[in-house]
């Protein structure tokens, strides 16, 4: 028992202390290691930040308990340049981990230890329609750096609103709306939140929604190509002539392609308006085909990507869903 004490001291030794609120700036070369030691106090959850300012290195966190690497606890392995981050629990009692930084490239880096007893909550957790994925950098007392991003996780598209509340002003620089489309994602950068702050995220199925689904469905049917799910184009200014377009979008949502079919042809042939307007919503997100080609190929009628508007119709999922960002 003596000689392991001994070891185990012996290896603590050559440990870099790292201390809350003190960063270490430091290199590790490739195929290096380099080695921390940190004290987690009892009820307090930490977090330990990597941000390489070059390079690529891996950071692996485990308890002083389990100094073999192998056996570590939390590990973090993103792409090089990407911040790597590991969140410790809290414990019913003091705690020591060590921190390793690996060297895949040779890498100059900035690492963060941070303690809270508050956390990021995201109400509610079951949702049908979109992800939040808040990624957590560092945190400083009662302010949470982290980055966010807004997933769809439905196979249609929805318009989503954010509203930032209880920022300062210009501390929340988010767009105030956009569309995702199918499984896309919107990454929508670092925020600082705090308990006085909250983000307000809501999906709703909008005319510009159906705008958009009107117009994926046309380029899989005349192109063969989706629309991008995170394409981010303005459409404001064709609207008025898209709207007779609502009632297609209406019958694609319930799966109905045949009357969907038949609605589109009507529309298009009756107004011309509409199908310029049409035109240009498809190139500006790159679909380009001649108006009258366009207006040809529209007429063979969307059975030929049945099952793609089979797989996008959501009759059972709700209109509208709300998610809520905040410190608690």
């Amino acid at each position: 028992m003596v000689w392991l004490l001994v070891a185990l001291t012996t290896i603590l030794a050559d440990f870099i202390p790292l201390m809350p609120g003190e960063p270490v700036v430091n290199k590790v070369g490739a195929g290096e290691t380099l080695q921390f030691q940190a004290v987690v106090p009892e009820g307090k959850r930490a977090t330990i930040t990597l941000v390489p300012l070059n390079g690529d290195a891996d950071l692996i966190v485990s308890l002083i308990s389990e100094v073999p690497t192998g056996k570590a606890t939390f590990k973090s392995a993103n792409p090089a340049l990407q911040i790597e981050w590991v969140s410790i629990p809290k414990h019913k009692k003091q705690i020591e981990v060590k921190i390793s930084v690996l060297g895949i490239t040779e890498t100059q880096f900035v690492l963060f230890l941070g303690f809270t007893e508050r956390s990021v909550a995201i109400e509610p957790r079951q949702t049908s329609l979109m992800e939040i994925q808040w990624q957590e950098v560092a945190f400083a007392d009662d302010t949470f750096l982290g980055a966010l991003t807004i997933a769809n996780k439905t196979a249609t598209w929805y318009e989503v609103t954010i509203k930032p509340l209880g920022f300062e002003k210009g501390k929340a620089n988010f767009p105030s709306s956009f569309v995702l489309g199918p499984k896309g994602k919107r990454y929508l950068g670092w925020i600082a939140l705090t308990p006085k702050s909250k983000i307000m995220v809501t999906f709703q199925r909008t005319s510009k929604a159906d705008a958009f689904l009107v117009a994926d469905c046309v380029s899989r049917l005349v192109a063969g190509v989706s629309i991008s799910p995170e394409v981010d184009i303005a459409i404001d200014d064709l609207m008025p002539n898209l709207r007779p377009l609502l009632s297609v979008a209406h019958a694609l949502r319930e799966g109905d392609w045949k009357r969907a079919s038949v609605s589109l042809v009507t529309i298009l042939r009756s107004n011309p308006q509409t199908l310029t307007a049409l035109h240009t919503f498809l190139q500006r997100v790159g679909v380009r085909l001649p108006r009258d080609v366009l207006g040809n190929r529209i007429a063979s009628g969307f059975g030929a990507i049945s099952a793609a508007i089979s797989v996008m119709a959501v009759i059972k999922l709700p209109t509208q869903e709300q998610v809520t960002v905040t410190v608690k």
